[in-house]
Order: structure tokens, then sequence, then C-alpha cells
């Protein structure tokens, strides 16, 4: 199962790489966005890095009206948007919770809208904000019932004989 989140904006109000992590950053996450360009429009998925989990999801880079063909009722909310990001993603909850950290930093640098097209809902930042450290407690979950690795050590059976 795949969900998308969308963001709205002007082209030209699209934050750098840079910009996007020094936002995030100051929210309190180690966050980076893995690999060298700071365009992120360049790219055709984003390797993120969200307190030391990796993750990666794909984006898309459309015009508006490819996405309110399919989703009549975002159109009355959009004035002068000239693009729109995909976020697409599956089960993993670092790419969720990096997911709403870029859309936080879209709407302070960008002024985008963002919309949550599987539940046909529209985001403001504090329900961004608010959605953050359930994304974060799930993660925590995840690390702590991680299968062992079969590099880890293995315990030992002591068997006794006469």
């Amino acid at each position: 199962m795949s969900m998308t989140q969308v963001a709205f904006l002007r082209k030209a109000h699209i934050p750098t790489k840079t910009q996007i992590e020094e936002t995030i950053q100051g929210l309190g996450y180690d966050f980076k966005i893995l690999g060298d360009s700071e365009n992120i429009t360049e790219l055709h998925g984003l390797s993120c890095s969200i307190n030391g989990h990796e993750t990666f999801f794909e984006t898309y880079f459309d015009q508006p009206t490819e996405i309110t063909n399919d989703w009549n009722w975002i159109k009355p909310d959009l004035t002068n948007q000239d693009s729109a990001i995909s976020f697409v993603w599956g089960v993993d909850f670092a790419a969720g919770a990096c997911i709403g950290l870029i859309s936080i930093a879209l709407i302070d640098k960008g002024q985008a809208l963002i919309y949550y097209l599987d539940d046909e809902m529209k985001y403001s930042r504090e329900m961004l904000v608010a959605d953050i450290p359930q994304f974060m407690s799930e993660i925590e979950k995840q690390k702590k019932n991680t299968i062992p690795s079969s590099t880890e050590p293995k315990p030992t059976k002591i068997v006794e004989t006469d």
C-alpha cells in the first residue's frame, strides 16, 4: 500500500536542500537530505536521515492540474501555485516523518498548501507538527522490535556430559 502527500506552491518559492535541512533542524530534529544536489526538483526521489534512521521515498514534480484533474476537491484552494510535489511512500514511519517535516519546511519557506490524498485531507502546519512525535514513537518501537542481525553473537547452550 502506498500513500501520497502533495505540496502545491510556486516553483520560485521551492527552498533549497540546505534551507529545508536548516528549517527542520531548527525544530529539533537531526535531519539530512542525502545526496549532493541543492535543487530538490532535480531528484526523482529523496533519501533522508531522521535522527539516524535512513529512508527513501519517491518524489514527482508536476503541474497542479495533473493532480487536480483527479482530485477536484483541491481546486478551490489553489490560486497562483504553479508546481505540485508529490511524495509517495509505503509503510515506513521514517519516510512519513521526513515527508511531514519537509512539508513543514515547504510551508515555512514556500507558503505551500499540503494535502494527504488518501484521506482527502488538507494539512495545516500545526497538524503536521502534531503528527511528527507519533511517527518518531513508531520508529523507536520498530527499532526495539527489530529481529537481531545474523551477525550478532548467538547464545550458546552449555551441555553437561557425565
